[in-house]
């Protein structure tokens, strides 16, 4: 017998748990492989296959050792030898409870679990469970991010141990994984800031440094709380919609704002919350320069002067450092150097390319083709990326002439990333695509919009919303801008807080 789960039922009249507990959370000889005990008795009682064949008394005898083995494999004192009536009780779906010498508060209740135990008991397994799920979706979609040295999640010495002291509420330390999840209770939060959270219907979240972790993860609590607010605005979308803006499903609208390409934005968000923004929400790509309603029509798009991207492109040669052209999912360069590909490799951007040569960029005489400049591509580009892994550089002497040329050629610039600088269309941002996006959903981002963010790109965005929140990793120009600063970081789901503290 490989592997044994023990099913724990608690419940009261209205509820009822089943928690799974399985001595196969702990590697040992036992979990990994059969015993040579355990080998010889099934080999003994079971040489045709069929145990039906067994005499009472050789019954008897084997289970009597597989009692044996699932104990001595899980050698924990909270599950002492004689809590069982015989291996009968055992095999028989535990009509004794095998936690009986543990849980003594709950035998003195009659082994019926209170209402506050049975809710923390539930949302204990609710938080393994919804974590197990990120889990082993990120070790699927991220596994060159994997954090090698994580331990396993339940590998706490038992979980009996956990639901004990989870019921005895012993400050027990919840799960790796868990550890790093607040509690909504630990903030508390103005009268101003609770009375304008009312009328929250939209949400609008930045993605790199807000959605996702350091390692390009969705923290779980980050996921769950997405999942709950995408689900609020996809039944009020389907009709299921109240009147009362102040019902428990008021977020109508859930929407990413940032900087990434809509195509680079939902591969980053993973399977799972890419295909739900994908089919539910709207969005403001591209620093706002490429926005779209949730029936994915484009309701705000703008572009630049050509003769701003020839100035950018001259500025790049000049100071060496690579540069990046955005034409809504379609990226080019002029050169995939090791930061180009990092954009791809890294931040889940669509690969930037070569433009295609034209038949005049042939020189059939050397046999070589010249590479077309960014300037040249007839539909121009959304945004120009320049990149280069010498921060200080970028800061001190590429970031003043950018400057001084997008004066000249109506463009701006901002920065999301300390190794990249953007450039833009004269008088665009992300904070006026968050606003052209409200106009079209007819919500009033001073009144109605929760904005989350990291970065100097957030910060007209946050300063707009009713409600500006900075997670706990942001930079000096989003703490300026926001009307609360998390100390939970985008690593330790500030995000996803800051949705169930003033969304949902």
């Amino acid at each position: 017998m490989k592997f044994i789960s023990i099913f724990l039922i608690v419940g009261n009249a209205s509820s009822l748990a089943v928690a799974f507990v399985s001595p196969s959370f702990r590697v040992s000889k036992h979990s990994l492989r059969k015993t040579h005990q355990d080998r010889a008795a099934t080999q003994r009682y079971d040489k045709n296959g069929d145990d039906d064949e067994m005499s009472p008394e050789e019954r008897e005898k084997f289970e009597e050792e597989v009692v044996d083995v699932f104990l001595s494999d899980y050698n924990d004192n909270d599950i002492p030898r004689n809590v069982l009536g015989g291996p009968s009780d055992f095999l028989s779906g535990f009509q004794k409870n095998p936690f009986d010498s543990s849980l003594k508060s709950a035998r003195q209740k009659s082994t019926l679990y209170s209402d506050e135990e049975l809710f923390r008991v539930l949302k204990l397994h609710e938080d393994l469970q919804e974590n197990n799920e990120a889990r082993d979706y990120d070790n699927d979609q991220n596994d060159e991010n994997l954090d090698q040295s994580s331990p396993p999640l339940l590998g706490l010495g038992g979980i009996q141990d956990v639901i004990t002291r989870t019921l005895q509420n012993d400050n027990v330390q919840p799960p790796v994984g868990l550890s790093e999840a607040p509690k909504v209770q630990m903030i508390d939060i103005d009268e101003q800031l609770k009375s304008r959270s009312k009328g929250i219907r939209a949400i609008a979240s930045d993605v790199d440094g807000t959605i996702l972790t350091s390692k390009m993860s969705v923290h779980p609590r980050t996921r769950l709380a997405l999942k709950r607010a995408i689900e609020s605005a996809s039944s009020w979308a389907s009709g299921d919609r109240k009147d009362d803006k102040s019902t428990k499903n008021r977020i109508q609208y859930f929407f990413p704002a940032t900087g990434k390409s809509r195509m680079g934005a939902l591969d980053s968000l993973g399977i799972e919350i890419g295909n739900l923004v994908a089919q539910n929400c709207g969005g403001v790509y591209l620093q706002g320069l490429y926005c779209v309603d949730p029936n994915g029509k484009v309701v705000f798009e703008k572009k630049l002067d050509r003769s701003a991207i020839r100035a950018a492109e001259m500025l790049a040669e000049e100071t060496c450092i690579s540069i990046v052209g955005y034409d809504g999912d379609d990226l080019y360069t002029t050169n995939q150097t090791d930061i180009v590909r990092h954009l791809h490799e890294h931040y889940g951007e669509p690969l930037p390319v070569l433009l295609p040569p034209k038949i005049q960029d042939y020189n059939f005489d050397n046999n070589d083709i010249a590479v077309r400049k960014l300037e040249s591509h007839e539909a121009s580009m959304h945004k120009l990326l320049l990149m280069d892994n010498d921060v200080e550089k970028l800061t001190h002497i590429v970031r003043p002439k950018l400057e001084a040329l997008a004066s000249q050629h109506g463009a701006c610039v901002t920065q999301a990333l300390p190794t990249m600088l953007e450039l833009l269309p004269g008088g665009c941002s992300k904070a006026m695509g968050v606003e052209k996006l409200c106009q079209a959903l007819d919500i009033d981002p001073c009144t109605e919009l929760l904005a989350i963010g990291d970065a100097e790109n957030d910060a007209g965005m946050l300063r707009m919303a009713c409600i500006g929140v900075a997670v706990g990793n942001a930079s000096p120009p989003a703490r300026d801008a926001s009307d609360i600063v998390l100390e939970f970081t985008n690593d330790q789901g500030g995000a996803g807080f800051a949705i169930e503290l003033f969304a949902l």
